[in-house]
């Protein structure tokens, strides 16, 4: 397949999506609020409590921080897909599209890229900025390093966090002809993205002597993956059954 025609109605649809004030303050949230709460909480957390409980402490915020930037890379792929398919529909300018001579593939590709890359981009910047910007202030004023995403972090964001971008595609392409107004995607397919309430709040219940037992939270990350190719699976078997462009300008 030529990738020339897919990057071309990825571009085409990143610009109509960021014309629409909630996409647009969507991603510039996505790409901000999750570094610097993050950041700002690592700081918080190493900058006030004692040195010798920073790693103990560490260990408590790594879950949640680890599934609240997963959280948040996703959501520009949920605006984005969900104003592709059901937006340009809403708008009337899907079914010239669906009209032209391009492929299936092509279109379906066009769209996935224009929702992926974003999110994708945000993912992996999120989690360097996490990373070393709390670091270098620390190694700076001699405070003890804190690795936030620590390796069960970083394991759920390279897997679970890239997955679910991809699953949240698939689900506004099975429901972009249920559904008649783009809102009602948003709020569909933002569901999928609750998975991630399992990483950010189970390994608490290990909780045992103020610590947070690294097992059980390996555990959990690995339940989400679990949970996340399945989601991602069906929906996108369902999908590809689903994009096929004679139905979609009958419908």
């Amino acid at each position: 397949m030529n990738w020339d025609k897919p990057k071309i109605i990825a571009s085409t649809d990143l610009k109509m999506a960021l014309n629409v004030g909630l996409v647009k303050y969507g991603l510039i949230m996505s790409s901000a609020f999750g570094p610097i709460i993050s950041i700002s909480s690592i700081l918080g957390l190493a900058l006030t409590v004692p040195e010798s409980e920073t790693a103990l402490v560490g260990a408590l915020l790594a879950p949640f921080i680890s599934s609240f930037l997963a959280l948040f890379a996703i959501v520009p792929a949920t605006l984005i897909s969900a104003n592709s398919l059901v937006g340009e529909r809403e708008q009337n300018t899907l079914e010239p599209l669906l009209c032209t001579p391009l492929t299936d593939n092509e279109l379906l590709w066009g769209k996935i890229l224009a929702s992926a890359v974003p999110s994708l981009a945000i993912l992996a910047s999120s989690t360097v900025l996490t990373l070393t910007i709390p670091n270098l202030v620390l190694l700076f004023i001699g405070r003890p390093l804190v690795l936030i995403p620590d390796l069960p972090g970083i394991f759920l964001i390279a897997t679970s966090g890239v997955i679910m971008v991809f699953a949240v595609i698939a689900v506004n392409i099975l429901i972009s002809g249920k559904v008649k107004r783009v809102y009602e995607a948003y709020q569909t397919s933002s569901a999928v993205i609750l998975v991630f309430m399992l990483p950010m709040m189970l390994p608490m219940v290990s909780l045992t002597e103020g610590a947070i037992q690294p097992p059980f939270v390996w555990l959990v990350n690995i339940v989400t993956l679990f949970v996340s190719v399945v989601i991602l699976l069906i929906g996108w078997v369902l999908a590809l059954a689903r994009f096929n462009r004679d139905k979609m300008i009958q419908q």
